[in-house]
């Protein structure tokens, strides 16, 4: 079982960087990332405090909104391409099971997210190396691990959006916009419940289900364990849904 999850995943992340359009995210994020880390060298240098460097590094506004975009483009083509070139019939028929198939695609394209935010560890020692030339301290351990939980936990979420749009659809550009209208529109909607109303249920509710409060909280070191069970548990479900969408189609 493990051997055969083992090679369905290497086949995905063959296919996955394989394709031009993968290098093009991959280009367009470390682009973005490189341009908010200038915009937070600026701000230290104009006096900003060293304690909001890992809030901004984490949870630039360039970051925070391009990732709804990034995301629905790397997980649009796991199984609406496969509908498309009617291969997932062929797959669904071996003895490999909805789960592994689901799994092995999930865990690719969480596979290639991570490597989007390869460039934060080089950013962190930059600013770490030079945080030491003026005998400064910067990196805080604790908010490290606390930012990058951050980041892996909405990343689990945000993948796992996305792979259930791409199951709904055979058009890779429907299961894209889907998934973008989906996690660009929760995030605006839930910054806009939480810092653009007087009413105060409202703004607590938005704030609890805002991915930009979140991120911010563990930019500050900050982890409330009910926030990364809303994400475990909204991803579990979601893939969940996903399997039982590909179990409905092979019946």
């Amino acid at each position: 079982m493990i051997r055969t999850f083992m090679c369905l995943l290497k086949r995905e992340l063959r296919v996955l960087f394989y394709t031009p359009l993968a290098y093009a995210v991959l280009f367009f994020f470390w682009l973005l990332s490189g341009l908010n880390f200038f915009w937070l060298l600026q701000q230290l240098a104009d006096g900003e405090r060293l304690t909001m460097a890992l809030q901004l590094l984490f949870n630039g506004p360039l970051l925070t909104f391009s990732l709804p975009v990034v995301v629905p483009l790397v997980t649009m083509r796991l199984i609406a391409e496969e509908r498309r070139l009617g291969t997932l019939e062929a797959v669904l028929t071996t003895p490999i099971s909805e789960i592994q198939f689901v799994i092995a695609k999930f865990v690719s394209a969480f596979i290639f997210y991570l490597i989007l935010w390869l460039p934060a560890l080089i950013y962190c020692g930059v600013i770490h190396s030079l945080c030491l030339t003026q005998d400064v301290v910067f990196l805080d351990v604790g908010v490290l691990v606390a930012s990058f939980t951050g980041v892996i936990v909405i990343g689990l979420f945000y993948n796992a959006v996305g792979l259930l749009m791409s199951a709904f659809t055979t058009n890779q550009v429907v299961a894209a916009i889907a998934g973008f209208a989906v996690l660009f529109g929760s995030l605006l909607l839930f910054m806009l419940m939480g810092y653009s109303t007087q009413y105060e249920v409202i703004r607590n509710l938005g704030q609890f289900f805002s991915t930009f409060t979140h991120m911010l909280d563990f930019s500050r070191g900050v982890i409330d364990s009910r926030v990364v069970l809303l994400y475990l548990g909204n991803c579990i479900w979601l893939i969940y849904t996903t399997i039982r969408i590909l179990e409905w189609k092979r019946s």
